[in-house]
């Protein structure tokens, strides 16, 4: 069988986080058949290799919405490919929480990738309740920093996996 990831990220803002997910996503498209992104943001379609499908909506104006109502839109999307083969690994760069609950309504794998820092989203116990459960719930997390995985291990009790940010050598160059 042939390998197909779909990678979920429903809104491509253009930081940090975007960078990462275009350098990852185009890394693992040299090395996997299938590569599929689930995102309702269009605008840096052109930084991704070729081969990378996107799977979004045709009008632009979904693009405008808030990023709550994207991950909304973007969740309907990634049921749409489980109906389709629940042959696929997910890697979800956002809306971990959402994706985890659906991945395992579905019975498919998932690695999540957290980008923020537990102190920032974790005060409200019942939330810290949700997130602990949940983020266990998971595949694999992967996290970018030694740090970042000692707080998961000790807020949440969730084993994270470190990988660094890949470079990206070409821009490097150039500057």
């Amino acid at each position: 069988m042939k390998k197909k990831i779909i990678i979920f990220m429903p809104s491509i803002e253009g930081g940090g986080v975007e960078k990462n997910l275009i350098l990852v996503t185009n890394y693992l498209s040299r090395k996997i058949n299938k590569i599929t992104l689930i995102t309702i943001s269009k605008k840096f379609k052109n930084k991704f290799d070729k081969s990378v499908e996107f799977k979004t909506l045709n009008l632009d104006i979904w693009d405008k919405l808030s990023r709550r109502f994207k991950y909304f839109l973007a969740l309907i999307l990634l049921i749409k490919e489980f109906l389709k083969d629940k042959q696929r690994l997910v890697f979800s760069f956002q809306a971990n929480i959402y994706c985890i609950i659906l991945c395992k309504i579905f019975g498919v794998r998932i690695i999540v990738r957290s980008n923020s820092a537990p102190i920032g989203w974790s005060q409200n116990p019942i939330k810290k309740l949700i997130f602990r459960v949940l983020l266990n719930k998971a595949d694999q997390v992967m996290v970018n920093s030694f740090e970042f995985k000692e707080a998961l291990k000790n807020q949440f009790k969730v084993n994270a996996k470190c990988i660094y940010n890949p470079l990206n050598k070409i821009e490097i160059i150039k500057k």
